[in-house]
């Protein structure tokens, strides 16, 4: 064990897992701010979709019972008009579906970085080659979905706050919030919660103490 704790460059492995908590930080992030906006142009789909029904029924009972004045079935014309031309402006509905994909999308990849920090980064045995070989393939596949997926604006990150970090369910600081239980070297990591990964996936020096 000694041997094999001489051999592991543990300064090295924790510049990689300052890496990798920047990279899933980023990713998760990414992925709320995504379900965010789809989530708000989807209301925005459903509310005008009710808004245009209502007035077309409402147009058409005033046509029907034929007191209404005629500049009131001018004005509802118009307005479901306007309604109709921002819906094939805007395209709420495409819009919610594509940041819908994008988020399940950074979703699935923000697991795969949790599954990598859990049972790669974490297990000293894995070795810094095929650590540091994994994380490549999975920096990379980030980089493909920032240049292939929709942009999501500023705006969207502004709406959250760090309750985000409830997607793994602890309240330490970003970075140990996503790889705390990765912590190879001998500086501990202090804990908030039970739940915690961190003391049992300590390895090296510290796992003693």
């Amino acid at each position: 064990m000694k041997s094999q704790e001489a051999d592991f460059d543990y300064e090295v492995h924790e510049r990689l897992r300052s890496r990798v908590a920047n990279a899933a930080d980023s990713v998760l992030w990414t992925f709320k701010a995504f379900y965010r906006a789809a989530d708000f142009y989807r209301k925005v789909d459903l509310a005008s979709d009710w808004i245009v029904f209502g007035i077309s029924a409402l147009l058409t009972t005033a046509l029907i019972w034929g007191s209404t004045p005629r500049i009131w079935l001018i004005g509802l014309a118009i307005l479901t008009a306007v309604l109709s031309g921002f819906r094939r402006m805007i395209k709420p509905g495409k819009k919610a579906d594509e940041y819908y994909r994008a988020a399940n999308a950074y979703h699935r990849l923000f697991d795969d970085f949790r599954d990598y920090i859990e049972l790669d980064l974490a297990d000293e045995s894995t070795g810094l080659e095929t650590m540091q070989e994994r994380y490549r393939e999975l920096a990379e596949r980030r980089q493909d979905l920032n240049e292939n997926q929709p942009d999501v604006t500023s705006r969207w990150y502004q709406k959250l706050d760090d309750s985000v970090y409830d997607e793994i369910g602890t309240t330490d600081e970003a970075k140990e919030n996503l790889t705390g239980d990765a912590c190879l070297s001998d500086t501990e990591t202090e804990s908030s919660t039970g739940e915690d990964l961190a003391d049992s996936a300590r390895l090296g020096r510290d796992k003693d103490s």
